[in-house]
């Protein structure tokens, strides 16, 4: 990937079942990514109706999610936001969202860092 460029952020929040259709997809482009998955919790439109997760305190029902992170070059973002969304679909409710943010600057720490010098003290 470029550091000179604008790169595009894809997120997507998907079902934990859905989790190897998506990766075996992501696998198979010929310009694979990377990507990065954290576990998360939220509502939809449907407020979070038949959610398992259930916060007894204020009686609030959550939907158990992975967030799907990964940069790409802006020429990729859209097939892979459709291949995700392919590859994640059930066709229930729940099934998740995708979406495509720009990212001002991208660089990989290993390409553009340092070691700190050593002091002589």
């Amino acid at each position: 990937m470029n550091t000179d460029r604008d790169m595009m952020l894809v997120t997507a929040l998907i079902r934990p079942h859905m989790e190897g259709h998506v990766v075996r997809m992501l696998h198979d482009l010929p310009d694979f990514p990377g990507f990065t998955f954290t576990e998360t919790r939220g509502q939809g439109r449907g407020r979070g109706q038949g959610g398992a997760y259930v916060s007894s305190e204020f009686d609030l029902t959550y939907h158990n999610f992975l967030e799907l992170r990964l940069v790409c070059r802006p020429e990729l973002a859209d097939e892979i936001r459709d291949r995700i969304a392919s590859a994640a679909w059930t066709g229930r409710k729940g099934d998740g969202v995708v979406f495509i943010t720009p990212i001002h600057s991208f660089a990989r720490i290993r390409e553009i860092g340092k070691r700190p010098e050593k002091s002589n003290d």
